[in-house]
């Protein structure tokens, strides 16, 4: 037995990824509230349905050999013949790395063996936080088998791919430089495979069909603030799991740059707060209320890449133009007459944007290779953030999202299909029942507003307003603005 693999000192570590564990089923939570907000009321249970149904495939995907896929860095930094494959052995979902007690591995073969396998864990439900988001991008309209498949491929090869490049310090692109702290580039990525998917689906019946110019608004508001907030806490705890708690020597990100745990935390509330000053502005600008409450989303993203490497004047000053940059992203969805108001206007801008004002910010800050390694290309802090290699990292991220996405789309498009037929037959608003088989609000329509439900007259229009009223008592105005705006629902 090796008991140093299960002292105190190594146990504490996985303490925090236990933490960082719960933090992002928080975050998935809001996620499932968010876009249950922002489908119609006849449709939540459908959109909470697929959401579940592509996080927990994406999570299956990753524990099967996409652990063993970021762990492959790691083999090629130490010499290990045949990197892969060695990593695949030990690291698939029955490899002995996950399979043996970490009182039971050699230090010298596994080192921190009880943080590495909670670490694992935390990549399943990364998997699953991510898969999630892009399900949210094609709500009210994909098949869920197609979204099943889409995501299990996502999970299972796209996103550890992604991370063996940048996340972690012997990377390809992280060991020349490159620089990622929570995931701004996976944000890319997310944002390419959203706007492949939505291009694809084409937009929900009623919107961009002559009685509207943009998508409806949220049906009920209530599960977009929670939502958010729940959001929000998740990213509180999942923030400090991005790096390494060295007892002794102090945190280090995932690049292996020096930081520190009150700083990260420090500049993510800064984060939170200056770009809610902004998303002020954007709400005067925009003319909703929508833009201010998720202006913090987009502030943790555009922070995400540089929060580890910045003052929190720094962090702030940033943050606070990232809903402008959401707005801008949402008005070219618009002016493309692709529906999506989330994904991609929150996730691919404002990731692009702090991935490279992180060079901005830090440019010279040492990091890449890995502790006690001393001289190669693989030596520790043997590298340093710039704009090159920022701009490299966005370019290659870019190429390789929106190449992945093609190919898995199209496939998936030609073979199974992608869009619900359903949909394009009357049931856009009705899914719950007709797929579902259960419905998330009960039906209290008064006896004479039914009749107007199956009615093909124009004046039922105004019956159908007031049926969504009653069909949703929680966000009833906004319910009314959606009928009257988009005429179907």
């Amino acid at each position: 037995m090796y008991l140093d693999q299960v002292s105190m000192a190594a146990q504490f570590p996985t303490v925090v990824y236990i933490i960082g564990l719960i933090a992002i089923l928080l975050a998935i939570a809001g996620i499932l509230l968010f876009d249950a907000g922002l489908s119609r009321a006849g449709n939540v249970m459908h959109t909470l349905t697929q959401k579940l149904v592509a996080a927990f495939v994406a999570a299956a995907g990753m524990s099967l050999i996409g652990f063993a896929i970021w762990v492959t860095q790691f083999n090629q930094a130490f010499g290990v013949a045949n990197p892969l494959g060695q990593a695949i052995k030990s690291w698939w979902l029955g490899g002995t790395g996950i399979n043996t007690l970490p009182q039971d591995l050699d230090p010298a073969v596994v080192p921190n063996a009880d943080s590495f396998q909670a670490f694992y864990a935390l990549f399943i439900l990364f998997a699953a936080f991510f898969a999630a988001l892009l399900a949210g991008s094609v709500i009210e309209r994909v098949k869920t088998s197609s979204l099943a498949l889409i995501a299990l491929l996502f999970g299972a090869v796209v996103i550890p791919v992604a991370g063996y490049l940048v996340y972690g310090s012997v990377g390809p692109l992280s060991n020349a430089g490159t620089h990622d702290f929570g995931g701004a580039f996976f944000y890319i990525l997310l944002g390419c495979w959203a706007f492949i998917l939505v291009w694809r689906a084409r937009p929900r019946v009623g919107v961009f069909d002559g009685t509207t110019t943009e998508p409806a608004i949220p049906h009920n508001m209530l599960y977009v603030v929670v939502g958010m907030v729940l959001f929000l806490a998740g990213i509180c705890g999942y923030a400090l799991t991005n790096g390494y708690l060295v007892p002794g020597s102090g945190y280090f990100g995932i690049t292996l740059n020096e930081s520190g745990m009150g700083l990260i935390v420090t500049n993510l509330m800064m984060a939170f707060a200056a770009s809610a000053i902004g998303g002020l502005l954007v709400w005067k600008i925009g003319k909703h209320p929508y833009f201010f409450l998720v202006s913090p989303v987009a502030g943790w993203i555009s922070v995400s890449g540089l929060i580890d490497v910045v003052k929190p004047w720094q962090a702030g000053l940033t943050a606070v133009f990232a809903p402008f940059i959401l707005l801008g992203g949402y008005k070219l969805m618009i002016r493309l007459r692709l529906d999506d108001v989330k994904v991609v206007p929150l996730t691919l801008g404002p990731g692009i944007y702090s991935a490279l004002m992180t060079a901005v910010l830090a440019g010279g800050v040492k990091q890449g290779g890995y502790f006690g390694i001393t001289q190669g290309e693989y030596a520790f802090q043997h590298a340093s953030i710039n704009i090159g290699h920022q701009l490299y990292g966005v370019i290659v991220f870019l190429a390789f999202g929106l190449a992945s996405a093609l190919l898995v789309v199209f496939v998936v498009e030609k073979t199974i299909g992608l869009r619900d037929g359903r949909v394009d037959e009357g049931l856009e608003a009705k899914l719950d029942r007709a797929v579902i088989g259960e419905v998330a609000y009960p039906d209290r329509t008064p006896a004479g507003l039914q009749q107007a439900d199956v009615s093909d007259e124009p004046a039922a229009e105004v019956s159908l307003a007031r049926m969504h009223r009653f069909a949703d008592p929680v966000g009833v105005s906004f319910g009314v603005q959606q009928w009257s705006v988009c005429g179907h629902g």
